[in-house]
């Protein structure tokens, strides 16, 4: 359970509402024991002959400070309080014995109950008496009595306004008085219960809160090698199933597994009470039990391996497809793709069912344990009521004691279940946080803020190949300088290694070799947030978030005027577009600026303009441009190369183009091939001096020509 004890450290900074949640369990022991004890009164004030309630309560008191046992339910006799039998444990052992009758005090005769009376009300240690023996004698003795207790007051005090007579007006107001008393517990024991489950829920939801936060910030924080190589739908899986099984299994730490055990705690303590001989015949069975929800929570946690996993595919798998509906249906692979999905939910269907069988089972298999357990017990029991050892009374209540012991047993019985479940979600949650984030390789030396490009840039004998392939080069021995302001095309075929080599600049990836420097710097000698705070990025695949078109102009540059951003959309040949948004949400009209989007609302070259208006929005003194115009119209191209004249003057701006009108536009064109550079210089000379670039003109760049 080593990984949800990781999970519960994030209940730290909330544990002051989580102990008072916890005290609250507390409270709610205490209520529940003494609706649970109010049986013995009332079955006391019902069933009893000649006792009132609160002549039995003397006698109760009396038979445990005097340490003797005494007949129940007799009538008051007038020739005082006979002596059963007298325990070895008594503090008056040897003063008076079996079969002995305290028949009178200082003040005088007494009846039994008049003793039993005295001796309970009695706060001291010693009380004189005289006690008649078996023979007839007299003697006066002086009786040693255990300790007054606090309870003691408790009990005199309730007593005291107890009616005391034994006809059915007196029994039916006694009988009232405890169904109050009774009523009265049952609402401060639903107040501690209430301040319990809402205390721990609210600490609880918090600590997930937390959890999902954090585990969310850091997934965004690794590194873009991990994302290219996770499966989507597994993350979210952890999101979406495992941090709610790790929340289930918390919350049922600190409410059942603290709450119930303490109910238990309170009606085993009474159950003490009564007899003990009792309790440890309905114990027996616990041990059975515990092996019993040992290996049933073995179970639970295979499956529920198999089920986490399970769960990742299946959303991999259909978020796959429902991004890709428009080829799934052009394909006519809707009964195909519906029967894959079909496949990988049986598997999790297995899983989760067979978590459900053992939970099903769970109860049963405790249920019977509980069920000879009872048998046990009551069998014992009677055996002594019919042997005069236990009062009728006090046996039934140890039976509703009993009742009381398997309630919260119960409900005990799946827990082991969930907090097996809950250990397998908080690892595979904690094997995403225990991944390295982005960070500088060289984490001795302080890292330093970019603040501007002075001279420009220089990729010096950069080599890379991915980690997943890393026998496959993908960039060779690059060595490239591009003075500040100058305006870049990266050419060549597929798989060149173009967008390679931006990543490697935005520091995506590391070089396996050589450096990447800005102003003679290497850049990893920069921290990250200020490196990429310095470049402007639109790519070929143009990212439009669900939020409102000014949001998604203005990401990443918070706090910017809407004036700012309109100027920023209209460089970018999107403002009238915006003008012409228009929705209604909730009853309320947002149009322009303010208009929700998705991306699958828009044309791509509607999202590659709200792309490009961000990048310029940032105002980077460095601006990569992949393929940013490749999903527009002519004229809205047209325009933007334009706009991209003013906005690319006087910064560093690297052009991943397969279109002739964007390459003419550069001040130099590097060719790449096979990873390596094999051309660079200016479009005119380049088509003279670079057989493998002509062909590239003649191919990828002459349907681009203006």
């Amino acid at each position: 359970m080593h990984d949800f004890r990781r999970a519960l450290t994030w209940l730290r900074p909330h544990r002051g509402t989580l102990l008072i949640g916890l005290l609250m369990a507390v409270g709610v022991s205490v209520f529940y024991t003494f609706s649970i004890s109010s049986v013995v009164p009332l079955l006391k004030v019902i069933f009893a002959e000649h006792e009132t309630l609160a002549d039995w309560l003397h006698r109760a008191e009396t038979s445990h400070r005097l340490g003797v046992v005494l007949a129940a339910d007799l009538p008051d006799n007038p020739a005082g309080l006979e002596i059963d039998d007298v325990r070895p444990d008594s503090l008056s052992a040897g003063l008076i014995r079996t079969g002995d009758r305290i028949v009178a005090d200082e003040t005088g005769r007494l009846s039994a109950y008049d003793v039993t009376e005295r001796i309970a009300q009695e706060r001291g240690e010693t009380f004189a008496v005289f006690v008649e023996h078996r023979d007839g004698s007299r003697a006066e003795v002086t009786l040693r009595l255990r300790p007054w207790r606090w309870w003691s007051e408790v009990l005199q005090s309730a007593s005291a306004v107890l009616p005391r007579g034994a006809d059915a007006d007196s029994r039916l107001g006694t009988l009232m008085m405890v169904m109050l008393a009774l009523v009265a517990v049952s609402l401060l024991g639903g107040a501690c219960r209430f301040l319990n489950e809402g205390l721990v829920a609210t600490a609880v939801q918090r600590a997930m809160h937390d959890l999902r936060s954090r585990l969310a910030e850091h997934v965004l924080r690794l590194p873009v090698e991990w994302h290219a190589n996770q499966p989507p739908g597994d993350t979210l899986g952890r999101f979406a199933t495992d941090l709610g099984k790790v929340e289930i299994g918390v919350s049922t730490l600190f409410g059942k597994v603290i709450r119930e055990p303490l109910k238990a705690v309170g009606v085993l303590a009474l159950t003490l009470a009564i007899d003990w001989r009792l309790l440890l015949v309905a114990l027996l069975g616990l041990p059975v039990g515990a092996v019993v929800m040992r290996v049933f929570g073995r179970l639970v946690k295979r499956s529920q391996k198999r089920a986490s996993h399970s769960w990742g595919r299946l959303l991999d798998h259909l978020g796959e497809k429902l991004a890709g509906i428009r080829i799934v249906k052009a394909y006519n692979m809707e009964r195909e793709e519906s029967r894959r999905f079909e496949q990988e939910g049986r598997t999790l269907t297995r899983a989760q069912t067979q978590i459900e069988l053992v939970d099903a089972a769970t109860n049963p298999a405790l249920e019977l344990l509980a069920v000879l357990g009872v048998a046990a017990f009551v069998m014992y029991g009677a055996s002594r009521v019919f042997s005069n050892q236990l009062e009728p009374h006090l046996f039934f209540a140890a039976v509703v004691c009993l009742g009381g012991i398997f309630d919260p047993v119960r409900k005990m019985g799946n827990v082991y279940n969930r907090l097996q479940q809950a250990d397998v979600s908080a690892r595979r949650l904690f094997e995403l946080l225990d991944l390295a984030e982005e960070r500088r390789p060289d984490a001795a030396r302080p890292a330093r803020e970019l603040t501007g490009v002075r001279e420009g840039i220089e990729f010096r004998d950069v080599c890379f190949a991915y980690p997943s392939r890393p026998d496959r080069p993908v960039l060779e021995h690059v060595s490239l300088v591009v003075p500040r302001g100058r305006i870049v095309a990266l050419v060549g075929p597929n798989g060149s290694g173009k967008t390679t080599l931006i990543s490697l600049l935005m520091r995506f990836y590391e070089p396996v070799s050589g450096q990447i420097l800005i102003d003679g710097v290497d850049i990893r000698e920069y921290t990250l947030e200020s490196l990429r705070a310095h470049i402007g990025l639109v790519t070929q695949e143009a990212v439009v978030f669900s939020d409102s078109v000014r949001g998604n102009v203005a990401y990443g540059a918070n706090g910017v005027s809407i004036e700012t951003v309109r100027s920023a959309a209209r460089l970018a040949h999107v403002d009238d577009f915006i003008n012409t948004l228009r929705t209604v949400d909730n009853g309320h009209v947002l149009s322009g600026y303010e208009t929700p989007i998705t991306a699958r609302a828009l044309s791509g070259g509607q999202r590659q303009r709200i792309a490009l208006a961000r990048a310029i929005l940032r105002d980077p003194p460095i601006l990569v441009l992949d393929e940013a115009t490749s999903q527009v119209d002519s004229e809205s191209e047209r325009r933007i190369q334009e706009a991209l004249d003013d906005v690319t003057r006087g910064r560093t701006t690297f052009v991943i183009a397969h279109r002739y009108s964007t390459i003419a536009r550069a001040d130099i064109a590097v060719v790449l091939k096979d990873g390596r550079i094999i051309a660079s210089g200016r479009h005119e000379e380049l088509v003279h001096t670079s057989p493998f670039y002509l062909a590239l003109c003649e191919t990828q760049f002459a349907g681009g020509r203006d």
